[in-house]
């Protein structure tokens, strides 16, 4: 049975894109989003989100509705135009030394492990982070600080 709280949160996801339309390349062939019907049966969102730029950040997730739909299992993988790794946020438990554990980031070509630099993460926070500091270039008028 489909959930219709993940089918809001997926459209909540669709605005969000739809609001910034003008930064995306979605012609790009790597271009990939979910269809609403998946995240309602299967409680998972996965999409390649491709910038006029040529970055990318690719997406998975899994969601559970208590109080309010929570993300879980999820990497966020950010790309530079050349497609090496700007960051990439995840929940795995492989890094017990990090203070916000399971949650980290790893930047850069290097992997470096780093605590969370954001209070939440979910796509809303790591594409507004992307859209406010990585694609200031493009006419963003934001100020988020990374």
């Amino acid at each position: 049975m489909p959930n219709g709280r993940f089918l809001h949160y997926y459209w909540q996801i669709h605005t969000l894109l739809g609001q910034n339309n003008h930064l995306l390349d979605d012609s790009h062939a790597d271009f990939a989003l979910c269809k609403d019907y998946e995240v309602a049966y299967t409680a998972a969102f996965h999409a390649s989100i491709v910038v006029i730029d040529g970055s990318r950040l690719i997406v998975r997730f899994s969601l559970r509705a208590n109080a309010a739909v929570e993300e879980y299992d999820y990497a966020y993988q950010y790309l530079d135009p050349q497609g090496s790794q700007v960051f990439r946020y995840d929940d795995a438990p492989h890094h017990p030394e990090v203070s916000t554990h399971p949650h980290h980031v790893h930047r850069g070509k290097e992997d470096a492990v780093y605590a969370l630099d954001l209070n939440h993460v979910d796509f809303a926070t790591v594409f507004t982070k992307i859209v406010s500091k990585h694609l200031a270039h493009l006419g963003s008028t934001s100020n988020d600080s990374a």
